[in-house]
């Protein structure tokens, strides 16, 4: 590559990093601004910066309980996924039996069934179990609406586990579990973490389902928390741009710590 084609390449990716970057500048903008000098010069940082927002948000609107349900909820549904879908899509890929391709075929249909045409009959079917109000009325159904995504993933990682290396650990006498835990799962490791960063995402960002299930305060998650800061006369914009960063955070941080592992288990099976 030439000098001139590099860096134009490097102009092209530091323009959309700028067009990425600048909603979450300003959201930090107003995160860090009172409510009294919110739209006086709204590009610029003021100094010192002005915490407030962050500390009131947390304590006085109790974004410390609304953070501590997102991460109950979130962490339960990734590992209620994370114990199922691989063992499914392990089945999928390498097992034999009848009904296989059928069974696949129903999860596939579970791609195309959006939340929000079910919601009604999943309301009245936790209803009918005692669980309106609970947090397993909200993790159960999560962990379920994800399933046919993870295990579509999973079925497609498992596919590049050799049927060579299978074969020679059955032949010296491991049983079907033990040759999971042993040898696919360290083989499928970055796999395995795309889908618990994957599913963590989904479970953090949900809304309609705990909108709709949680009536107490003290079992609400940040996104619907975040709801409370908008009254009926008006709307706390420091509070909610200080409220955004805090539900943004851990997922960046989640990111960084995992990009490797995601980015390798996201071209899983690409090339052969």
């Amino acid at each position: 590559m030439s000098k001139s084609s590099r860096l134009l390449q490097n102009i092209i990716l530091v323009v959309f990093a700028l067009y990425a970057l600048t909603p979450v500048y300003l959201v930090f903008l107003a995160s860090v601004r009172s409510e009294a000098d919110l739209f006086s010069s709204p590009l610029t940082l003021s100094w010192p910066v002005n915490l407030t927002n962050f500390g009131r948000v947390w304590t006085d609107a109790g974004f410390g309980t609304y953070f501590l349900n997102s991460v109950i909820t979130a962490v339960s549904v990734t590992v209620l996924v994370l114990l199922t879908a691989p063992l499914a899509g392990f089945a999928f890929a390498k097992m034999r039996f009848a009904g296989r391709e059928v069974l696949f075929g129903l999860f596939l249909a579970g791609l195309v069934v959006p939340a929000p045409s079910i919601i009604v009959a999943l309301y009245g079917n936790l209803q009918g179990m005692g669980m309106i109000d609970t947090r397993w009325g909200v993790i159960l159904p999560q962990a379920a609406l994800l399933m046919p995504f993870s295990v579509f993933m999973m079925r497609t990682v498992m596919q590049d586990v050799p049927n060579e290396l299978i074969e020679a650990s059955l032949m010296d006498g491991a049983g079907f579990f033990h040759l999971f835990m042993t040898v696919v799962l360290p083989v499928v490791r970055p796999g395995l973490m795309s889908l618990v960063l994957i599913v963590f995402l989904f479970a953090w960002q949900e809304y309609l389902l705990p909108l709709v299930v949680l009536q107490t305060d003290n079992l609400k998650p940040l996104t619907v928390g975040a709801a409370s800061l908008q009254g009926r006369y008006g709307v706390d914009y420091g509070g909610i741009a200080a409220a955004g960063l805090i539900a943004f955070a851990p997922l960046v941080v989640l990111f960084l710590a995992m990009q490797r592992s995601f980015v390798r288990g996201l071209t899983a099976g690409a090339v052969k």
